[in-house]
Formats: C-alpha cells, sequence, structure tokens
C-alpha cells in the first residue's frame, strides 16, 4: 500500500534527499566550467592556426617541474592541448550541471583547478583552490544522485561506474 500512495519518485526520495543541498552548488561549478570553455571557443581557441595556449603559457611563472613536464607537451602540440582543454572543461562542466557521472567529473574538474593553481604559482587568492574543494566534495558526495542523471540511471537499474 505505502508503495502505490507514493507520490515522490523513487530517485527524488530516500537517502538520496541529503543530497538537494548541494545541487546549487552543482549547478554553479558545472556553469562555472561551461563558462570558462565557451570563452575559449569564442575567442577561437579551437581554429588551426591559433597560438593561445602558448600565450598564456608565456605569461605563467610556474615551478620547474610544471614547465618540464606540462609545458613542453603542451608547446609541441599547440593545436592538441587547446581542443583538450577546451573540450574537457566543457564535457565535465556539462556533465557536472547535468549530474551525470558526477564522480567522474568531481575529480577532473578538481584536477584540472589543482593543475592550474600550481602552474600559477600558488595563487591563493584566486578560484582554483575553492573550485577544487567544491568538486571535491561533489565528487564524494555523488551529488548528481538528487534530480541528475545519475539518479534517472540508478532508478532505471542501469549499471554505471563510479555511482
Amino acid at each position: 500500500m505505502a508503495e502505490e500512495t507514493r507520490r515522490v519518485p523513487m530517485f527524488l526520495s530516500g537517502p538520496t534527499t541529503a543530497t538537494a543541498v548541494l545541487l546549487p552548488m552543482r549547478l554553479y561549478v558545472g556553469w562555472f566550467w561551461v563558462k570558462l570553455g565557451l570563452e575559449k571557443l569564442h575567442s577561437g581557441w579551437l581554429s588551426p592556426d591559433s597560438r593561445f595556449i602558448v600565450d598564456e603559457l608565456n605569461q605563467i611563472s610556474s615551478p620547474n617541474f610544471v614547465s618540464d613536464a606540462f609545458f613542453s607537451a603542451a608547446r609541441e602540440n599547440v593545436v592538441l592541448s587547446q581542443w583538450l582543454v577546451t573540450g574537457l572543461q566543457l564535457l565535465f562542466g556539462v556533465l557536472m550541471m547535468v549530474g551525470g557521472v558526477t564522480r567522474v567529473a568531481g575529480i577532473a574538474l578538481a584536477l584540472m583547478s589543482l593543475v592550474w593553481w600550481v602552474c600559477t604559482n600558488y595563487p591563493w587568492a584566486g578560484w582554483q583552490v575553492p573550485m577544487a574543494l567544491m568538486s571535491l566534495t561533489l565528487c564524494v558526495a555523488a551529488a548528481g544522485r538528487y534530480l541528475g542523471l545519475d539518479a534517472i540511471l540508478k532508478a532505471r537499474m542501469v549499471k554505471v561506474p563510479l555511482f
């Protein structure tokens, strides 16, 4: 009888209601990264003759180990690097907004924030550390279980890794 009178869908009730508090944070983090990716799209990062990433790398004074590992690879493969940066920002931002595979998206966005934080020589007044902490929080809490694609897939019993 309890199942017949239930008016709230299964993926909106139960143990997942605690993640409802994280919905605004999930939407903000996703919007922030989509906005960064769209800014890169509009400024022409994906054109084959652009060298925006090289200009960005020249302005950064980062530690030597980052310069040796990351920057040399980015300078050798400029177009690939620009596509990867823009594409991953858009992909993981959209995944975070729709609540799809939020654990993977949270880890990826936290890593991108921390890499940028290290590359810019550890500025404590920037957006990178708070964004990494918010992304990790969303990852640990599996925030897509409330009004997200993760909840819909779980309600339909679709096996997706890292729920």
